[in-house]
């Protein structure tokens, strides 16, 4: 079986990267399209495995030989679009997102992609991933680092095993593989997802069937059962790429089942039947042989036009779809066929041309583009201000207590959660004008609610932050060092997320939307009466408005020569968003009244509209926090209104003299 062509693979091929592109393209037909990686992993277990048990067995094998096809088979394809998509981010990619991808790039090139991704992306599922156009290489760099072990092991095996098929060890390391993926991907989801030990099992079960194949253990199927293995076997793959979706634990367990799919329509769909009828169709068989270039050239096209455009619709999907399998076809056609059949060179030479040189040029072009600051010279001033605006990060706040000034540690202390973070820079220029020492406290996810646990559900996977309500209570045991507290958060997140967010307290710990929503009452007036009974003032911002993916994006996309919009929601959009907690605070307004309010949202909303960029400024870094330049813009235009709040708040002296800061 293995020293034949088998049409029936291509057919899967088909399938596999029929699944990844539908998917990608967000055509909503396959929940789980992602599964076509595992199909493949199988295929590739199954066809490398059996060229190396036979070269082995026959006394063939060469470690050069075998990964010089290796790189006359993967690396001509990848470096054109590597190339290729280099040459686009330079004209659609802003600085920061160019030196991403450059570095991304060099790291194909050496089989590592998948270990940079792994740790700096929220995970394979994140909305941010959506624009990472080499994202897809990490699949490419699990089979590779696959192949650097798996010649060596079936050597070993080879030498003291006298015979590969040894099923007892064989099923024991399956098994032993298959319950470390699970384990993985529940104790680090994010980089089981990308890395080769929680796979390992996906691409060992194909190689598992090219052994028996080869030892002649797998007996011959009568056509009946051919059918129903063949046509089980589609189904264990094409139902649970409808079925599922990306908030499942992936890949763990669930895995197995497309895996087991593929390897029964690898044994069952060869010979007359039905299945190998679908398999081995003329466009099936095509679109199989031009799946690698299909997949390599897909995902940057989808990628890029999200960039530019915030989102895909349908007729940017099928436009893209048909432009990927256009070049795919002139890839496959020009590039991957000569270089593995007629443009041949020594091992050296291949492994100089190929390899070294490639890697060498992509990493010198990852420098150049760092050390160019992104090709930031490619924009105008203005251009180059808006860019800076975007990226710019929160900046670095006074956060502890050098010395106690008046019995105070600092006049106004920022509290609460990533949004107090993005507050710091509002909140120190108004302190500045008003002669206010300030401090920022604020912890990623952990709102100033007093006894209150965040739970953030990722899957099946559930985050607990317990150390918040400790850090919250240590604060709030402080408060009298501080005049007055600004409190800060993501105050909508449970109205919201509130399927993935929760707030829960250890005599109400039912993760629901409407305990979440009680627990913030109770655990907020707790912050609030202790910030007053320390005899501070409290002071709560009103969070800016969460937007829409597209909103977000909208500035960066206004810097694209073909694109100009203005970046403005419907105000109704945020007074929903809003509705419960401005209801809430209402309500705590009549319980304390010392509380202050200082509402962002009447600069950043009109009667009718809500803003993401305003006089030429982009607000937003991503859908729900501000960057540094917008957080500075809305203090500077309070200030140019004659309003200060933070001059309106009592501060409390040691002295016992009470000074109002006017």
């Amino acid at each position: 079986m293995q020293q034949r062509y088998l049409a029936h693979l291509d057919g899967l091929r088909a399938i596999a990267v029929g699944l990844v592109v539908v998917y990608h393209a967000g055509l909503g037909v396959f929940g789980a399209g992602f599964i076509g990686v595992d199909v493949f992993f199988v295929l590739s277990g199954f066809l490398i495995t059996g060229q190396l048990v036979h070269n082995m067995q026959e006394g063939k094998f060469s470690f050069a030989q075998f990964y010089m096809r290796r790189i006359r088979r993967l690396a001509p394809a990848m470096l054109v679009v590597l190339l290729a998509t280099l040459l686009a981010g330079a004209f659609v990619l802003l600085p920061e997102d160019l030196i991403y991808l450059s570095r991304l790039a060099a790291l194909a090139v050496l089989s590592a992609s998948n270990f940079y991704l792994a740790n700096t992306t929220g995970g394979y599922f994140e909305t941010e991933t959506d624009e990472i156009a080499l994202l897809h290489t990490w699949s490419l760099a699990v089979e590779e680092q696959y192949y650097l072990i798996w010649p060596l092991f079936l050597l070993v095996f080879l030498k003291f095993g006298a015979r590969f098929w040894r099923p007892g060890l064989l099923a024991g390391i399956f098994l032993t593989s298959l319950a470390f993926s699970v384990w993985y991907t529940h104790a680090d989801p994010m980089r089981a997802y990308y890395l080769l030990p929680a796979r390992f099992h996906e691409l060992f079960i194909g190689a598992m069937l090219a052994i028996a194949f080869q030892a002649n253990k797998v007996p011959a199927l009568p056509r009946s059962a051919r059918e129903v293995m063949g046509w089980a076997g589609l189904l264990m793959i094409l139902v649970p790429a409808v079925a599922w979706t990306a908030e499942i634990a992936f890949p763990g367990y669930l895995a197995a089942i497309p895996c087991l799919g593929t390897v029964i329509l690898i044994y069952a769909g060869d010979g007359k039947s039905s299945i190998n009828w679908l398999l081995t169709r003329r466009v099936m068989v095509w679109l199989g042989m031009l799946s690698y270039s299909l997949y390599l050239w897909h995902w940057p096209i989808f990628s890029f036009t999200t960039y530019a455009t915030g989102e895909i619709d349908t007729i940017s999907a099928l436009a893209g779809i048909a432009l990927a399998v256009v070049l795919s076809h002139l890839t496959w056609k020009f590039v991957e066929q000569p270089f593995r059949y007629r443009w041949t060179f020594p091992p050296k030479q291949t492994a100089l041309r190929l390899f070294v040189v490639p890697l060498l040029l992509l990493a010198g072009v990852a420098v150049a583009i760092y050390e160019g600051d992104g090709l930031i010279n490619r924009f105008d001033s203005s251009t180059v201000a808006k860019i800076h605006a975007l990226e710019s990060e929160p900046g670095r706040f006074p956060s502890q207590c050098d010395n106690q000034e008046d019995g105070l540690c600092a006049d106004v202390l920022l509290l609460g959660d990533s949004h107090a973070q993005h507050f710091g820079d509002f909140i120190g220029i108004l302190a500045k004008d008003a002669g206010l020492s300030y401090n920022v406290k604020w912890r990623a996810g952990c709102p100033a609610y007093a006894g209150l646990m965040p739970l953030n559900y990722k899957g099946e996977e559930v985050e607990i932050d317990e150390e918040c309500p400790q850090v919250n209570d240590a604060i709030l045991d402080e408060a009298d060092n501080y005049g007055a507290i600004v409190l800060a958060g993501y105050w909508s997140l449970t109205d919201i997320k509130g399927d993935r967010y929760f707030f829960v307290t250890n005599a109400n710990p039912e993760p629901s939307q409407a305990n979440s929503n009680a627990n913030i009452a109770a655990g907020l007036r707790e912050t609030l009466r202790r910030i007053t009974k320390a005899g501070s003032t409290p002071v709560l911002i009103y969070d800016n408005p969460q937007v829409e993916k597209r909103d977000f994006k909208c500035s960066r996309m206004n810097l694209l020569p073909f694109h100009d919009e203005p970046c403005s929601f419907p105000l109704s959009y945020v007074e929903e968003q809003q509705r419960l907690k401005r209801a809430l605070f209402a309500q705590l307004a009549d319980e304390f009244p010392q509380l202050k309010f200082i509402d962002p949202n009447s600069l950043l909303c009109s009667k009718e509209s809500c803003y993401t960029e305003l006089e030429g400024v982009p607000l937003y870094r991503d859908d729900d926090h501000l960057n540094q330049v917008g957080s500075e813009w809305l203090a500077k235009k309070m200030l140019e209104n004659g309003n200060n709040p933070l001059k309106e708040l009592v501060i409390r002296r040691q002295s016992g003299v009470v000074e109002s800061q006017q």
